[in-house]
């Protein structure tokens, strides 16, 4: 995952209760410089097709940090089966992607 010096990690949770604490355990542990949750509808198959509102957690990180990150996510996390996708981050301002690299370990 080090191909690009910077990913963006997804993950989902059902409420915003569980989402603020997600974000804020991440960003206390320094494993995301910024995570920013939006309200979304997934559809999915799962037991049939489903469909419920979650929140979408977007983590903007340096990718040494990514690993620690999805462990975190994996440990934490509420669903059973949680989505996890990082997606690197393939050019930004430079003065952003310093303070990210500045904010994780």
């Amino acid at each position: 995952m080090h191909e690009h010096p910077f990913a963006a990690v997804q993950t989902t949770v059902s409420s915003e209760p569980e989402a603020e604490a997600l974000a804020r355990r991440i960003i206390e542990e320094r494993l995301a410089a910024c995570v920013q949750v939006t309200q979304v509808r997934s559809y999915y198959r799962w037991d049939g097709v489903q469909s419920s509102p979650e929140q979408l957690l977007t983590c903007k990180t340096a990718s040494p940090a990514v690993s620690a990150l999805k462990s975190l996510i994996a440990r934490e996390h509420p669903y059973d089966e949680p989505e996890l996708i990082v997606l690197p981050i393939t050019d930004g301002s430079e003065g952003y992607l310093d303070w990210v690299s500045s904010e994780t370990r």
